[in-house]
């Protein structure tokens, strides 16, 4: 049975390979672009962002894009392809300008 997503008043299904995140792909995707909008505008900025947002940007969002594109051929293609072009985009930004990294101790 198909958990339905953590987000208030939203009834989307929880995919497995977002299990983790307890949301659905539509509040995955926006997840990601927020974050991301929020690390290159502290770039923009020269404000730190934080290494665990790096990470979860870059590491787990990134393979959770890769598991969705071959794991759910044809299911929200515009979404994965969304998420596989911000996470592009950020990516190329942090590897063209330096970033301020704050660690949390």
């Amino acid at each position: 049975m198909a958990r339905p997503c953590h987000v208030a008043g939203c009834s989307g299904e929880i995919l497995p390979v977002l299990a983790g995140d307890g949301v659905c792909l539509n509040h995955f995707v926006a997840m990601v672009i927020e974050k991301a909008d929020q690390v290159r505008g502290a770039c923009l900025e020269s404000q730190p962002v934080e290494q665990k947002t790096i990470d979860w940007l870059l590491g787990d969002a990134r393979h959770v894009a890769q598991a969705l594109s071959t794991s759910q051929p044809g299911f929200g293609n515009e979404q994965v392809l969304e998420l596989l072009l911000c996470l592009a985009n950020l990516q190329d930004y942090i590897r063209h300008h330096s970033v301020k990294v704050k660690t949390i101790h």
